[in-house]
């Protein structure tokens, strides 16, 4: 009963349409959610995410699951989640990653789920991780752990914008550190981002895990451009 007083005088409102949410809707309305572009990559072994990571670092699975483009909703999405602290959308867009790694993936392939950490000051300035509530949404649907406590970002890069690839390379090569690596020594990790582009941070990330005897990892992001 309250709720549906307080919804009467402050209705939410779809993060794509902006129509209002239907009584068990959840921060983005059902006609949008199905509507979004998705890719289907991971029903592909050797789609372009994974293709992306070939002789960079050995992967067992990568794939998005929503393809992102300019002026599209999914852009719109994720301007809501990273710069207008509107967590909850990572976390819906994170469950339906969950679904498809449930339709897609034997169960009980990964022991953790990592986001890609941001450097302490940047995530102080932002107030939050936006690929931690992505990690939590699959982490819902598919009862594996998150973990933030495997990795830390110890050093705050540049933009990649106007660099070379191996520019890009040596701007992410160090920029992660391990802690308390005899946790992870044998372990599955889903590496969780929310937009690939050159793929050279996830790279980076995914290369420190697998320094760790018998670790194997894969990548999971929430769009991709290509």
């Amino acid at each position: 009963m309250l709720n549906d007083l307080v919804n009467l005088f402050y209705p939410n409102n779809c993060g794509c349409c902006n129509n209002v949410l239907r009584k068990g809707e959840a921060h983005i309305c059902l006609f949008c959610l199905s509507d979004l572009p998705r890719t289907n990559y991971i029903k592909i072994k050797e789609n372009p995410v994974a293709k992306l990571f070939w002789g960079r670092v050995d992967l067992i699975y990568g794939f998005s699951t929503f393809n992102f483009s300019k002026k599209g909703k999914i852009q719109d999405l994720i301007h809501l989640l990273k710069y207008k602290e509107k967590t909850d959308i990572g976390f819906v867009l994170g469950k339906e990653v969950g679904k498809e790694i449930n339709e897609n993936i034997p169960p009980n392939t990964f022991d953790f789920i990592v986001p890609v950490p941001l450097h302490p000051k940047k995530q102080r300035l932002r107030g939050y991780n936006q690929s931690t509530f992505i990690a939590q949404g699959i982490s819902e649907v598919c009862l594996v752990p998150v973990n933030e406590e495997i990795v830390v970002r110890v050093s705050n890069t540049v933009s990649q914008t106007k660099k070379n690839k191996h520019e890009r390379w040596e701007n992410v090569a160090e920029i992660f550190q391990l802690k308390n690596q005899e946790n992870i020594v044998g372990k599955h990790i889903l590496l969780v981002d929310d937009v690939v582009t050159t793929g050279s941070t996830l790279e980076s990330c995914a290369r420190k895990f697998l320094e760790v005897p018998n670790t194997k990892v894969s990548i999971a992001v929430l769009a991709s451009g290509f």
